[in-house]
């Protein structure tokens, strides 16, 4: 790997949600006079998408909880007490620390997980994820484990089964 930032370890979660194709029929609804089904399937709508929304806004939650606490494993377990919350810890130059630079950048239904250290321009969370052969810098794979942990690497994982079962419980 090359000293660049095109590979910065990111997850991304998401969802889509076809809100148009719903508004399309309950405005149908409406002008052929079937009384209050076009309002009833709008405020479904928003109900199915609104707890859609919260449930990928908890699994966000859920993955940046995991990425710190993998990160907290493996780059701060050494005995020597040098950790969040020690004095050389808080006394680190410019106080870039991996597990404090995990950002959760959220846009409506859909996030990105990803952790933004750099040192010189280079975004130090590639080093940490996959590692370093020219330096002996073993891969420590925060980002891959939390994939594999949570299962969101699944054709059909946990995550759509609560986006699903959010979705059904909006429209009933």
């Amino acid at each position: 790997m090359s000293w660049n930032n095109d590979h910065i370890p990111e997850i991304d979660l998401g969802y889509e949600f076809d809100k148009r194709s719903f508004a399309n029929i309950a405005a149908t609804l409406d002008k052929n006079g079937f009384g209050n089904a076009g309002a009833l399937l709008r405020n479904m709508t928003a109900n199915a998408d609104a707890r859609a929304e919260k449930a990928v806004n908890s699994e966000a939650n859920n993955v940046v909880k995991e990425v710190t606490d993998l990160i907290k494993e493996r780059q701060y377990h050494s005995k020597s007490g040098y950790g969040p919350g020690s004095p050389s810890f808080q006394r680190k130059v410019n106080n870039q620390h991996l597990v404090d630079t995990v950002k959760d950048d959220h846009d409506g239904n859909k996030h990105r997980i990803y952790a933004n250290v750099t040192n010189g321009g280079y975004n130090y969370s590639q080093a940490f994820e996959f590692g370093l052969l020219s330096r002996k810098y073993p891969a420590h794979h925060p980002f891959e484990d939390t994939v594999h942990h949570l299962g969101l690497n699944q054709l059909h994982s946990e995550l759509d089964d609560k986006i699903n079962d959010a979705i059904r419980k909006g429209f009933s």
